[in-house]
């Protein structure tokens, strides 16, 4: 019996050792198939044969010792590194099997210099182009004989008759001017001609009757180009007297998009900015535009400005009263480095991307994110240009770091020049200063995408608002941090630039209707250094003496100041008016 029990268990036993020979040669390598090893840990029979250059603890890689010996840090020896050990970094990396890489679909992109710039995102209507409309007027006293079937919003197409008129006063002169082109004198004909002009007759219908040698009893008023009726006043039989208005014509090509932009995020948009606005329902959906005006005033509920994009429309399909998305493109600012968005891992208490080092080695590097760019993030600091960064399978291998304990490579912040790629910059005003804490009224960040506003900061430390006084106009740098944004630089700027540009005078031509209380009404032509239309407003003056020997009527080039209290009128010199 014993003998039977012990032939079993040798038989066990010897299947058992032929099962792990098998699977030790044949299943093991296919299930580690990733290799997930540390450099730093690689050794082979050659190890003593290479140049030792450092020893040092894999768990803290940037600690670098001369001897061998227990670890400091961790209860383990020191691992030494090699020269020509293969690896270009210092830092322990995660190997995959060229194999696996294709497999696990680990992609990787290159990092990349871009340009960056600030985009502002607002909501606006489409509405008419007021400087596309065409008003109609009555030439002279006349009759309404006749008015088409039209109505106001009714789309019509250049040359489109409207209505006919007949003009007395037309009618006498167009015999006599007949009468004389047969003389053959010259100055008779040309005084007739005129005549005919200056009592309304336009120079189309002169040169008809001129061929035709026949007068016209009626003029037929047609539409001067395509558009949309936006007034029809005219009705059969009525009298017009001269300067009556009989219609308007909007044209629908090019329209507006009015959008009102918050007063302290002005500073990111100029005329001229490109523009793309996407207007649902229509196609194409995403059009191209361009910041046409900045109107100079401030809603008082909103604290808006209102600014005008102007949008082509060929098609016609754009209507005043849609909505659409508008997004400004501000001026470019300095080149930057830049990542897929998707390569970024957040922590919580930092960012990181993980490096491709090619040969199927990654490691996990520490980065300082600034603002976006479509679907890139601007890096700021921890790459370098034409690194490579993993865009896809990137969590499974921090993943794998983590669990083999491979230190981040964190950022080096001891360069000076590092220090300031890595503050995000904005210009803003102290509003209060107290210990470690300021409130700044700020223009916008843009490697942040923060928009402007009024807000508190907590200071690096004391000595950063050393010299600063409330009402200070600073250069601010701020860090982007586990405990919120951090102010470190605060630098005084001097107001010359600014003053210079501010002190400029603006020049316009216009017309005295008022003045009164140390103010004065001007119909004004457009000041075309501030990017303001002509209008009649009102302007507070300078001084009194400004309009010392001006009367109303006269007409004036106005010389204003862009002032903090708003357009402040400096010089009044009045205009000759030729006989």
């Amino acid at each position: 019996m014993n003998i039977k029990r012990n032939a079993l268990i040798g038989l066990a036993a010897s299947l058992l050792l032929l099962a792990g020979i098998y699977l030790g040669r044949y299943v093991t390598p296919s299930q580690s198939s990733i290799s997930m090893a540390m450099d730093s840990g690689e050794t082979n029979s050659k190890a003593d044969e290479k140049e030792v250059l450092y020893w040092y603890d894999p768990m803290y890689p940037q600690q670098h010792f001369d001897e061998p010996g227990p670890s400091p840090f961790m209860d383990m020896e020191l691992v030494p590194r090699y020269a020509n050990g293969g690896d270009d970094s210092d830092q322990p990396t995660v190997r995959i099997d060229a194999a696996m890489v294709q497999n696990l679909g680990i992609r990787s992109a290159s990092v990349v210099v871009a340009q960056s710039q600030s985009q502002l995102d607002v909501t606006g209507l489409i509405a008419y182009n007021d400087r596309a409309l065409t008003r109609l007027q009555s030439p002279a006293p006349s009759f309404v004989d006749k008015v088409w079937p039209l109505a106001e919003g009714d789309t019509i197409s250049s040359g489109q008759p409207l209505m006919q008129l007949r003009v007395p006063a037309w009618t006498g002169a167009q015999h006599e001017w007949l009468a004389v082109l047969g003389s053959g004198n010259n100055e008779l004909i040309v005084a007739g001609r005129e005549r005919l002009l200056s009592l309304g007759m336009p120079a189309s219908l002169i040169r008809s009757i001129e061929r035709q040698r026949k007068p016209l009893e009626t003029w037929t008023v047609t539409a001067p180009h395509d558009g949309v009726i936006r007034s029809l006043n005219a009705r059969a039989g009525m009298t017009l007297s001269a300067g009556a208005p009989v219609a308007e014509i909007q044209s629908l090509n090019p329209v507006w998009v009015e959008i009102a932009v918050p007063e302290r995020q002005l500073g990111q948009v100029s005329s001229g900015n490109a523009v793309d606005v996407t207007v649902q329902g229509v196609k194409p959906a995403l059009r191209e535009g361009q910041v046409a005006d900045i109107l100079p005033l401030v809603d008082q509920s909103s604290r808006t400005v209102p600014v005008r994009v102007t949008l082509s429309n060929d098609e016609g399909d754009l209507r005043p009263g849609m909505s659409a998305q508008v997004r400004i493109h501000g001026e470019a600012t300095q080149k930057a480095l830049a990542v897929p968005t998707a390569a970024l891992l957040h922590t919580g208490k930092r960012s990181l991307v993980m490096l491709d080092e090619g040969e199927g080695r990654y490691r996990p590097q520490a980065v300082l994110p600034g603002g976006e760019l479509g679907d890139q993030t601007l890096i700021l600091a921890g790459l370098k240009e034409e690194q490579k960064v993993v865009v896809s399978g990137q969590f499974l291998l921090d993943s794998e770091a983590s669990l083999q304990g491979i230190a981040v490579q964190e950022l080096a912040m001891s360069d000076e020049t590092e220090m300031m790629n890595a503050l995000h910059y904005a210009e803003g005003v102290v509003e209060q200063l107290n210990g470690s804490k300021i409130m700044l009224d700020h223009g916008p960040f843009k490697s942040l995408s923060m928009p402007a506003m009024t807000m508190r900061f907590n200071l690096a430390n004391e000595q950063v608002g050393k010299g600063i006084s409330v009402g200070d106009r600073v250069r601010i740098g701020i860090r982007d941090t586990d405990k919120g944004l951090i102010v470190e630089r605060l630098e005084k700027q001097v107001a010359e630039q600014k003053d210079t540009q501010v002190n400029s005078l603006h020049y316009a031509e216009g017309v005295i209707e008022g003045l009164s209380d140390g103010k004065v009404k001007l119909k004004h032509g457009p000041f075309k250094t501030l990017g303001m239309p002509g209008m009649t407003m009102r302007f507070r003056l300078a001084s009194e003496q400004v309009a010392s020997d001006i009367a109303v009527g006269d007409r004036v080039r106005v010389g204003v100041k862009d002032t903090d209290n708003g357009l402040t009128v400096v010089s009044l010199d009045k205009q000759e008016v030729a006989p």
